[in-house]
């Protein structure tokens, strides 16, 4: 499933991976030292199905991922992301496609 997340603004990498236990995942001196900058504004982790390629829906922002293993984590729920979220759902929603504006022919 595609993931919204903020990178920190100083090695680039997911916020997570500055969390407690992820940092020997990385060989990253930023990541392994737990300290991050945050983006504010989320970045769309897209996923695609195997076979077939076809872009995997969004997890939404606040739910608990991977529920009863080690890797288990809650996807963040900041304004910022449920603001994004909104948008991404629209645009991929067949039914809610932009309308075409000041064009002959209605």
């Amino acid at each position: 499933m595609s993931v919204l997340v903020h990178r920190c603004l100083g090695c680039g990498h997911q916020q997570a991976w500055h969390e407690r236990g992820n940092g020997g995942y990385t060989p990253c001196r930023c990541c392994r030292a737990g300290t991050c900058d945050p983006d504010p504004a989320p970045t769309l982790l897209p996923t695609w199905t195997s076979p077939g390629g076809i872009r995997e829906p969004l997890w939404a922002p606040g739910t608990r991922r991977n529920v009863g293993t080690m890797h288990a984590s809650t996807t963040c729920g900041c304004d910022g992301c449920h603001e994004a979220a909104a948008r991404l759902t629209r645009r991929e929603h067949p039914s809610a496609a932009p309308r075409l504006v000041g064009l002959s022919g209605r």
